[in-house]
């Protein structure tokens, strides 16, 4: 199956020395990876001579679910404690992510900033001491796959300033097509129903007169020049004569 392009990016921060939990976690993951729901990213995806503070930084900053495999060793690891679990706490505060700690180890975790988040798997019980791990990760599972679904619909992963700006005008203002300040002048000056919008602001309120007035074929140079200029604030004066 295609992986959707609203596929959420799931962050792993893991501890080196849990390496073969990350990988049953990966394993369990197949269901929602081939559904098109997630992508996962952890350290080893970063390629070769890339840099790999920064690469991280990227992964950390943009995904919309932070996953944290708590153990003595991840809580041990500078890395892991005051780099990514810190910054994933400050985006899961700011309301930008979703920070979920999975308890792969028996470890005193409960009175750290992360021991105030609901973890996974039940009862946070650690998963080395179930009888059966694959129901462990099955209910992880299904645990992000909750999360999954309760996250807005823009919260698919993108980086933040990625993400392009709401924008009314259906289309791209042409560089080159000049000189019509003076019939923007007028327009503004004689249109009435400006005054009619009192929930839109000025700027948003004359460049959507700007599309109702001039939005035949002909005009719709006229009307997007305008309409651009206006949500930028660029308004010409009004003429006097």
């Amino acid at each position: 199956m295609a992986q959707s392009q609203l596929a959420v990016e799931v962050f792993c921060s893991y501890a080196h020395e849990d390496v073969l939990y990350r990988r049953h976690f990966e394993t369990h993951l197949s269901v929602l990876k081939r559904q098109g729901l997630i992508s996962l990213w952890y350290d080893r995806k970063i390629l070769p001579g890339a840099n790999w503070s920064d690469t991280i930084d990227v992964h950390l900053e943009t995904a919309s679910v932070i996953v944290l495999l708590i153990s003595a060793d991840f809580i041990a690891s500078n890395y892991c404690f005051t780099v990514e679990m810190k910054r994933a706490l400050e985006r899961h505060k700011a309301g930008e992510a979703r920070v979920i700690p999975v308890v792969v180890r028996p470890c005193d975790w409960q009175l750290l900033p992360v021991g105030k988040l609901q973890a996974l798997p039940m009862d946070a019980e650690p998963i080395s001491k179930w009888t059966s791990t694959d129901e462990a990760w099955m209910q992880v599972t299904a645990g992000l796959r909750r999360v999954i679904e309760d996250l807005p619909l823009l919260s698919a992963s993108a980086p933040r300033a990625a993400l392009p700006k709401i924008w009314m005008i259906p289309y791209p203002p042409n560089p080159f097509f000049l000189g019509r300040d003076e019939l923007l002048s007028r327009s503004i000056a004689n249109c009435k129903l400006v005054r009619r919008l009192p929930s839109l602001n000025s700027r948003q309120s004359v460049a959507w007169v700007a599309l109702a007035r001039h939005g035949s074929l002909s005009n719709m140079p006229i009307a997007i020049t305008e309409s651009t200029r206006l949500s930028c604030g660029s308004v010409p004066k009004a003429s006097t004569h």
